[in-house]
C-alpha cells in the first residue's frame, strides 16, 4: 500500500484531497498525526525534521499555505512558507521519498498578456508577493528534482468554491446574499474565472499524485464562466431575481476580464473527468449552507423558549 503524507490534510482543500487518496486505496498521513499531543509547527525547521523522521511515506503532497483572505496575497508569511516548503522537499528526499506534489497558483502567470487561456508554458510573471512566492517554491522544486531524480508535479490552481471557504469571498457573500433576501453589489458581470467545486480539485490532485505526470499542471474546469451567470444559478436556487447586482464595484488592481485555464494536461495525460458540474456544485454549496442557517436559527430559538440558566448553588 503507497503512503501520501499531506501537509494540510484539515484544510479546505487538504481534507477533500485526503479523503480522495483514501478512496483510491493508499494510506494516508495526516502531518499532524505524526506528532500525537502537539500541534506541529511547519515554519519551525526542528517541527519539520521531526515530522519527515516520524515517517517513512513515498509520496508528499504539500497543501499548506498562509491563507488569510485577503491578506495572503502581500504577507509576509508567503516568504517564510517558500522557506519552509524547499526545506521540506530538500528532507523528504533525503529521507527516501519518491515523489513529491506541489500546489501552486494562477497568480504565477503574467495577467497582462491577454491570452484567452493559460496553457502551462504561459510567461511567469507574477503580480503579487503571494504569486512570486509559489513561483519560485515550483522552480526550486523542479530544480531539485533535476538534481536529484525525485518525481515531482506543480498543480496550478485557478478558482474554487465549496464549503469551508472564506466567508468573505464571492460566492459565499452571493450565496448569503440569496439567503438573506438582500442585495449585494458586485463587479463586472461579463468577467470571466475559471470556478471549480474543491471536491474536484480533490480528486485531481489525488490523481497527480499516484500517475508518472511530471512538472506543471493546470487545476482547473477549463471553462470560462461568467461572473453573473454563477449568479444566476445561485439567485435561481434561492427563487430570488435582480438581488445580486453586477457592474458596481471595479475589478481589482491588475486584474483581468479573464483567468481561465487550459486544461489539456489535466483532461488528456491524467484522463481526468470532473466528478461534480459547476450547477450541481453551486447547488449543492447553497444546499449545506442554508441547512446550516436553518440548524442555527433552531439552536437559538430552543435557547430563547428554555429561557436563561442559573448555575447550580
Amino acid at each position: 500500500m503507497t503512503t501520501v503524507l499531506i501537509i494540510g490534510a484539515g484544510g479546505f482543500i487538504g481534507r477533500h484531497v485526503a479523503a480522495q487518496v483514501a478512496a483510491a486505496g493508499a494510506m494516508v498521513v495526516d502531518a499532524q498525526a505524526v506528532k500525537p499531543g502537539r500541534r506541529l509547527d511547519l515554519l519551525d525547521a526542528d517541527d519539520r525534521a521531526a515530522l519527515i523522521a516520524g515517517t517513512d511515506a513515498e509520496i508528499l503532497i504539500h497543501c499548506a499555505w498562509v491563507t488569510e483572505h485577503g491578506r495572503f496575497w502581500t504577507s509576509d508569511l508567503n516568504v517564510a512558507w517558500e522557506r519552509a516548503s524547499a526545506d521540506l522537499f530538500q528532507r523528504f528526499q533525503s529521507a527516501g521519498g519518491r515523489r513529491i506534489i506541489g500546489l501552486g497558483s494562477c497568480a504565477e502567470y503574467d495577467w497582462t498578456t491577454g491570452v484567452e487561456r493559460f496553457v502551462e508554458e504561459a510567461p511567469i510573471r507574477p503580480h503579487t508577493l503571494y504569486g512570486a512566492a509559489k513561483a519560485r517554491t515550483a522552480t526550486g522544486l523542479g530544480r531539485l528534482a533535476e538534481e536529484t531524480g525525485i518525481s515531482h508535479a506543480w498543480g496550478r490552481i485557478f478558482h474554487l468554491f465549496g464549503p469551508g471557504e472564506p466567508e468573505a469571498r464571492l460566492i459565499p457573500l452571493m450565496i448569503r446574499a440569496g439567503l438573506a433576501r438582500q442585495p449585494l453589489d458586485c463587479g463586472p458581470g461579463d468577467a470571466l474565472r475559471d470556478f471549480w467545486d474543491v471536491r474536484n480539485l480533490g480528486a485531481a490532485i489525488a490523481a497527480l499524485a499516484v500517475s508518472a505526470t511530471e512538472g506543471a499542471v493546470n487545476l482547473a474546469s477549463g471553462s470560462p464562466s461568467r461572473i453573473a451567470g454563477i449568479g444566476a444559478i445561485i439567485e435561481a436556487y434561492f427563487g430570488t431575481e435582480g438581488l445580486l447586482r453586477f457592474n458596481r464595484r471595479p475589478l481589482s488592481p491588475g486584474e483581468p476580464m479573464a483567468i481561465v485555464a487550459d486544461t489539456g494536461r489535466l483532461r488528456g495525460e491524467l484522463n481526468f473527468c470532473d466528478p461534480v458540474s459547476l450547477p450541481d456544485g453551486l447547488r449543492d454549496y447553497c444546499r449545506v449552507v442554508q441547512k446550516a442557517d436553518r440548524a442555527q436559527m433552531k439552536g437559538r430559538k430552543t435557547r430563547t423558549e428554555r429561557g436563561p440558566t442559573c448555575p447550580p448553588p
